[in-house]
């Protein structure tokens, strides 16, 4: 039986895609009776809080947390926060990485590792309907994280990371770059957050393993090809930037 763990899904505008994942979840609680659900809809103007709040409605193990709109990062970290699992998982609204993945993660954190990170780029990744361009945009991004922030992580961008409630916890006090006190996107905002979280948990020496994913592109990216790289490449150097200031330094 699978440990009791709290999946997060942060959810913008996401209306056009949410039929296939709300299926999905429902037919994975039914199968799995540990595992409780937070969907965190970050201020969308569609009918994507409408939607999630139906579904939500009748599920006693799900719950729907509406905030002003705040980006990704912010919406995650309310989802982190709140969750009671022993394990907290957070994927994307659109499923691009399978609930059937999520075994998987919770037997590598049950066996010792405090942070998990799927990864499109292991030897045993399958990455389905992904442009020549994509790959290789987040092959550069990767290699820039390398150089200014972080090494040894071959993939920090894949949106299906797990952690142990200590883990989630104490990362979720140190984020700075990402943590809610920068002003609020206009629309669609992809950043680093996910550098940042992998950032603490090595500063806070937690046992960090990459998990290797099945991953599918899913029609209906938000990202802007120039604006939100040259916005991601700016929060690494930020996060850069706040260590030599020694803001991650663990507090004794």
């Amino acid at each position: 039986m699978s440990p009791r763990h709290t999946i997060v899904i942060p959810a913008y505008n996401e209306e056009q895609r949410l039929d296939s994942t709300l299926s999905a979840l429902a037919i994975y609680l039914e199968q799995t009776p540990l595992a409780d659900v937070i969907l965190v809809d970050d201020g969308s103007t569609d009918n994507t809080r409408n939607l999630l709040a139906n579904w939500t409605s009748n599920r006693a193990r799900c719950c729907l947390i509406t905030i002003h709109h705040s980006g990704k990062a912010v919406a995650v970290l309310t989802g982190l926060n709140r969750a009671k699992g022993d394990y907290i998982i957070f994927m994307d609204a659109d499923l691009a990485v399978p609930l059937g993945e999520v075994p998987r993660l919770l037997k590598a954190l049950s066996e010792g590792a405090e942070v998990v990170l799927g990864t499109r780029e292991g030897t045993d990744s399958i990455r389905n309907n992904e442009s020549r361009f994509r790959h290789v945009r987040g092959r550069l991004f990767n290699l820039f994280v390398s150089l200014v922030a972080i090494r040894g992580i071959s993939d920090t961008q894949c949106g299906f990371k797990g952690f142990t409630k200590k883990a989630s916890t104490q990362i979720s006090k140190y984020m700075h770059v990402h943590s809610g006190h920068n002003p609020a996107p206009s629309g669609p905002s992809v950043t680093a957050f996910d550098v940042e979280i992998l950032f603490i948990a090595k500063k806070l020496n937690f046992a960090i393993r990459e998990l290797s994913v099945e991953w599918n592109n899913v029609e209906g990216s938000k990202v802007d090809s120039i604006r939100d790289p040259i916005r991601m490449a700016k929060s690494v150097l930020a996060i850069r930037i706040n260590s030599w200031l020694g803001r991650y330094e663990p507090k004794i």
